[in-house]
């Protein structure tokens, strides 16, 4: 039976699927992939086939081959391990991976299940701080809280208030600080009024950690296939048929972990339900010491800012600002020029100080969200042997591995589906009208750019 066409669609300008690796920061400072790492040729078969190469399916795996002796093999659309989100994030990890409040999330799920929820996320967190131990990974790890700044004077009373319901209801530690308070420990700007640190959260390089994953599962006996996009998937008689551009690989189970960067057509299960939003990053050249002190700048935490349309910035070892945004609607180079543009302006309307200083690096790549507003965690209903985790909303760095790690623990036996929060249990509902979704993003920018004023 057949469950995909070869014609795979994608929402965003070619551009964006491009599978060589992006010219970021992250890239000019990471090593090279371990040259076992080639793509798959020929026809080969497995018991579990991972689609996606990022921290969702490194870590299942990881725990797959290493705690479960499950013979498995990852297919990486991109030239290199990591070439989506994994390795183009923010590398903040941090607690989140949802769009809703938390109001809205107990109205939806009820208390005890939005505690469960926040559980997890601060699971998440040490458990990829865990990772990163166990497994020797040097990604640069830094800082001790998520530091939230109010970007106008009446946003200060809303995270303060956010602060409070985080400890009292979740138990999780936060700090208020006023503005004249924030510069002495974080930073000065146009738009500082205060803020609150929220932990457990740090930051890393994203590609060094989704490489520091990639040798742990390969050296557990995980088989590692980059350049090596899905462009069919058939489904005949008790196994599932993947081809790619050089080979084909039978398994008897699938686990697909491609997030934001899968393609429609390639599983009808999966088509319409999320939505791509395209996530752009800058970095400056390394700033002086005075130059960081016109800024009092202070931190290594990560930072993001009370807008809706939100900034996230932080300071990269080396003394480079990273500041990331949304925006841009198609992917082309051309809208990737004016958000470049427009961000380099944003950086010195900002950062005053630094209003003249050079941008060395510009990439993009998409984070993921849904209707459900939440990740999606699961196996298909009607194939029980296909399981999935993906809908991050901008959020994986914590999340996915530990989202990995359960999917692992599915596929062996040793978990259900129902024993995850049920925020995240099952697939979300699709779009309606599933062509229009970037009219609705289009949308969603104006009213919050309408807000943040």
């Amino acid at each position: 039976m057949m469950h995909a066409m070869t014609n795979l669609r994608t929402l965003y300008h070619p551009a964006m699927y491009d599978p060589a690796p992006v010219p970021s920061y992250w890239e000019a400072t990471a090593p090279a992939d371990d040259p076992a790492w080639t793509p798959l040729e020929g026809d080969g078969s497995c018991d579990v086939a991972i689609i996606g190469g990022g921290y969702t399916g490194l870590s299942a795996a990881l725990h797959l081959a290493r705690d479960h002796g499950v013979d498995v093999a990852v297919l990486e659309a991109g030239d290199r391990i990591g070439w989506g989100a994994s390795g183009r994030n923010g590398g903040f990890c941090c607690m989140g991976a949802t769009k809703m409040s938390i109001a809205e999330m107990t109205r939806r799920h009820g208390l005890d299940e939005t505690k469960r929820y926040y559980a997890s996320q601060a699971e998440g967190v040490e458990f990829t701080r865990a990772l990163i131990a166990d497994n020797h990974i040097d990604c640069d790890a830094r800082g001790d809280g998520l530091m939230d700044v109010a970007h106008r004077p009446r946003a200060f009373g809303e995270l303060k208030e956010y602060g409070e319901t985080l400890g009292k209801l979740f138990g999780i530690e936060t700090s208020v600080y006023s503005a004249e308070e924030f510069r002495e420990i974080g930073h000065d700007s146009t738009e500082q009024f205060g803020a609150i640190k929220v932990s457990p959260s740090f930051a890393l390089h994203p590609l060094k950690f989704a490489q520091g994953l990639a040798r742990a599962a390969s050296a557990a006996g995980a088989t590692l296939h980059p350049g090596s996009l899905v462009t069919s998937w058939l489904r005949e008689g008790g196994q599932h048929l993947l081809t790619t551009e050089r080979g084909t690989l039978r398994a008897k189970r699938i686990i697909v972990a491609a997030n934001g960067f899968l393609r429609e057509r390639l599983h009808r299960d999966f088509d319409g339900r999320i939505l791509p939003v395209i996530s752009n990053i800058v970095t400056t050249r390394p700033l002086t010491d005075d130059e960081l002190a016109a800024q009092s700048w202070k931190t290594d935490c990560p930072l993001i800012n009370s807008r809706k349309l939100l900034f996230y910035y932080a300071m990269l070892p080396g003394n480079r600002l990273m500041l990331g945004a949304r925006g841009d609607l198609t992917g082309s180079p051309a809208d990737g020029d004016r958000m470049r543009a427009w961000m380099t302006r944003r950086v010195g309307e900002v950062f005053p100080a630094w209003r003249d200083v050079e941008i060395d690096h510009f990439w993009r790549g998409f984070v993921c969200i849904s209707q459900r507003l939440a990740p999606s965690v699961g196996q298909l209903p009607d194939d029980p042997s296909v399981f999935y985790g993906f809908g991050y909303h901008a959020n994986g760095v914590n999340t996915a591995p530990w989202t990995g790690m359960k999917i692992a623990a599915m596929v062996a036996g040793k978990t259900v589906e129902a024993d995850l929060p049920a925020v995240m249990r099952g697939l979300p509902t699709r779009f309606p009208f599933p062509a229009l979704r970037r009219k609705y993003l289009g949308a969603a920018y104006r009213w919050y750019a309408f807000k943040d004023d």
